[in-house]
């Protein structure tokens, strides 16, 4: 018989799983039965919209030599 396999949300930047109690790191022994989808926990998401922000500013400022 073969077991049902749980959902679980994990951040694609530091790897955490979401829970019931927030995002918190988890080692799982059995990997074999998790079904995971990816999304941002918030510090990662923070840190990423920064990057992007930066980035952009960086791309509208104009280079002198």
């Amino acid at each position: 018989m073969q077991e049902e396999k749980q959902f679980v949300m994990k951040c694609c930047i530091c790897g955490r799983e979401k829970t019931d109690r927030g995002w918190e790191y988890r080692f799982r022994a059995d990997e074999q039965n998790i079904l995971c989808s990816h999304g941002f926990c918030a510090p990662c998401y923070e840190t990423e919209i920064m990057k992007i922000r930066l980035q952009t500013t960086l791309a509208t400022v104009p280079l002198y030599r």
